[in-house]
C-alpha cells in the first residue's frame, strides 16, 4: 500500500533558489532516458561547443539575480540563472529567461551568448508504475492511487479537499469529533504535526479539540487536502 507520507511532488518553480556550483547536478534527456550530469561536465561541453578552449576562457564565478556582473578586461565567458543583471562597461542590462545561461564578454562588458532551458516537467507522469526510475507521478495520479487503496466505509476516514478563499495568516477546519489527522498537505507539500521539537517551522499544524489549524500564513486559491480518522 501506499503511504502517502512518503510521496511529494513538485515542480522546478515551487523549488527554492540557490546559487549554482560547478558540483551541482543537472537533468538532460538522453534518447528517452532521463540522466544528470554536473555544471562542470555542462561548461566543458559548452566551452568546446562555443570554441572557447581556443581562445574564450570560462570564468567561475557566481552571480544571482539582482547583481552586477563582474569587472570584465578579457573574452570569457559565465554561467548565470534565470534573472534581472546589472551590467558593466556602459553595457545594457541583461534579462535572462532560461534557467542556465551562458554570459560573454567582449572584454568590456557582458552580453548573453547561449540560453539553455531546463525543463523537467516532462518527467511527470499521470501514471504510478513498477520499474520506472526517471519519472515522477503528478499530484493527480498519487490521489487517484490512494483513493483505490483507501476503504472510506472500513477505515471511516474523512477528507478535506478545499480551495482557499480567503487568505489569512492561519487556517483552521473542523473535523469529526473524535478524529486524528492522518495526512495534511498544502499545495501538495506535506505539513507536519506541532511538537516540541519543531516549533520553528512554518510547515506544521496544530489540533485542538476536533479544531485543525494550519500555522502558516495561506493564499486565495491555495490546496488543502487533509484525511482524518
Amino acid at each position: 500500500m501506499i503511504d502517502p507520507n512518503n510521496i511529494n511532488t513538485v515542480r522546478v518553480g515551487q523549488l527554492s533558489e540557490d546559487a549554482f556550483n560547478l558540483t551541482d547536478n543537472i537533468p538532460h534527456e538522453v534518447g528517452t532516458v532521463l540522466k544528470r550530469g554536473t555544471i562542470q561536465s555542462f561548461a566543458d561541453f559548452l566551452a568546446a561547443y562555443i570554441g572557447a578552449t581556443a581562445s574564450i576562457a570560462f570564468r567561475p564565478v557566481t552571480v544571482l539575480d539582482g547583481e552586477t556582473l563582474p569587472a570584465t578586461s578579457a573574452e570569457e565567458w559565465i554561467l548565470v540563472g534565470k534573472g534581472t543583471f546589472f551590467n558593466v562597461g556602459g553595457g545594457a542590462t541583461i534579462t535572462t529567461t532560461e534557467e542556465l545561461n551562458a554570459l560573454m564578454s567582449n572584454g568590456t562588458y557582458w552580453f548573453i551568448g547561449v540560453e539553455i532551458p531546463i525543463n523537467v516537467d516532462s518527467t511527470i507522469t499521470q501514471f504510478i508504475r513498477s520499474g520506472f526510475l526517471s519519472t515522477s507521478p503528478s499530484e493527480d495520479a498519487v490521489f487517484n492511487a490512494l483513493a483505490l487503496k483507501a476503504d472510506n466505509a472500513t477505515l471511516n476516514t474523512f477528507t478535506v479537499t478545499d480551495k482557499i478563499t480567503l487568505a489569512d495568516n492561519e487556517q483552521s477546519f473542523t473535523l469529526p469529533t473524535g478524529h486524528k489527522p492522518l495526512s495534511v498537505h498544502l499545495n501538495g507539500a506535506y505539513q507536519f504535526e506541532l511538537t516540541s521539537n519543531n516549533a520553528s517551522r512554518i510547515d506544521i499544524w496544530s489540533l485542538t479539540g476536533n479544531i485543525l489549524t494550519l500555522t502558516q500564513p495561506t493564499f486565495t486559491g491555495d490546496y488543502i487536502y487533509i484525511v482524518s480518522q
